[in-house]
């Protein structure tokens, strides 16, 4: 019975050889009989490391679905998407809008306790004695071309209220009676006003208590390691939450914090918005797009035209005679679905995006078939394989 299990394997491994040795056979007789101008081009592709070119019959190119796309030059968007926490929820702090310097209430907006303020409004305007002195020293000192003294008298101008559109017109000869003018910083409601015309006020003097009913929403956000470079202060931020559909908060990138996390090479972000929504609250989860900086002037292909591999990158190139050709590349950047292209493809290229790994494959076999052939060293003419599907 033994003999009898031993002997089924050894009897397997005979015929495998046999049938090997038969197709290897075969395969070796067709190879052979390649004509010559064949083996030459196959040659000269193998040493120069290129690609076969495949052609496909336009009816195999609509059943495959085969897409494509144009290389193009312009700005790469580079948008980081992911996923942030709410750590903080606070109500909107008030804020007192206080007089620079003492001096005469010459107006005040007609606006009571209540009403909203839109960023830019004129709240009030200030005429003081001691501004108008300290105006006509320093157009004194520009007239008579003593520049050192009059830039150092600017930033106590300044000081006091005065803005640089008034210090300009002070330069051009106007009279040096400019009142201190106080704008609405950001749109806010008024909680508290005081003081009336012709009031005399000391510096000071709280003349506005504003603030506004939204509240601060500051979310916690992680940056992986490729996208470090693209996040900064100031950025754009959008917030969307998942229990909230069709609602888009905006804020901005506050803090950036160094890299945080060896294991997961996280880079921890801050981003603030003002948002009046009672629904939001503290420990949610939100999905955040940060509006990195473009990168201008680079070569763009969509991400599904790149095949990658261990040791390279590659896009399948639709040549004018109509054939196909896998190329190599070297990928940069990527955001939104689209490859930078540092080298390897001119613009206006045109790239397969759908159905590329199979025109690949198809090439790649070639390559390896043809390794397999005996090469005859004394032609030198390339012609073109054509694959039938």
């Amino acid at each position: 019975m033994l003999n009898r299990f031993i002997s089924i394997p050894i009897l397997t491994l005979i015929i495998g050889f046999l049938l090997g040795m038969f197709f290897s056979g075969n395969k070796l007789s067709s190879l052979d009989s390649l004509d010559p101008m064949d083996k030459e081009w196959i040659k000269d592709t193998v040493e120069s490391n290129a690609y076969p070119n495949v052609k496909i019959n336009p009816n195999v190119v609509h059943n495959l679905g085969i897409r494509f796309a144009k290389a193009e030059k312009k700005s790469l968007l580079r948008n980081i998407e992911t996923i942030g926490k709410i750590t903080r929820v606070d109500s909107m702090a008030r804020r007192t809008v206080t007089s620079p310097l003492q001096g005469t209430l010459t107006y005040l907006i007609d606006k009571q306790d209540g009403d909203f303020l839109k960023q830019g409004d004129l709240l009030f305007r200030i005429a003081s004695d001691d501004l108008f002195k300290l105006q006509k020293e320093f157009q004194e000192a520009y007239s008579a071309e003593d520049t050192s003294a009059a830039i150092a008298m600017i930033p106590h101008l300044h000081q006091m209220g005065l803005n640089d559109k008034q210090i300009v017109q002070l330069k051009n000869g106007e009279t040096p009676e400019f009142p201190v003018e106080v704008y609405a910083s950001e749109d806010n409601y008024i909680f508290t006003r005081s003081g009336f015309v012709g009031e005399f006020i000391n510096s000071g003097f709280a003349l506005f208590n504003v603030g506004s009913q939204h509240n601060i929403i500051e979310v916690t956000a992680e940056i992986f390691e490729r996208q470090w470079g693209w996040v900064e202060v100031g950025q754009t931020a959008l917030m969307t939450v998942r229990g909230l559909p069709g609602l888009v908060f905006e804020g901005s990138v506050v803090r950036v914090s160094s890299p945080v996390g060896y294991p997961t090479r996280s880079l921890e972000t801050t981003l603030r918005f003002n948002i009046d929504n009672p629904a939001i609250s503290q420990s949610m989860f939100t999905h955040v797009s940060i509006l990195g900086w473009p990168k201008e002037n680079v070569i763009l292909v969509p991400q599904t035209a790149v095949i990658r591999t261990e040791h390279e990158q590659r896009v399948v190139l639709l040549l004018d005679d109509g054939s196909y050709q896998p190329v190599v590349v070297e990928a940069g950047e990527e955001a939104n679905g689209m490859v930078e292209i540092l080298s390897g493809l001119q613009e206006s290229a045109i790239v397969v995006t759908s159905g590329q790994f199979l025109i690949d494959s198809e090439s790649n076999m070639l390559v390896d078939f043809n390794r397999m052939l005996p090469i005859d060293d004394k032609h030198s003419q390339h012609i073109n394989h054509h694959s039938h599907h």
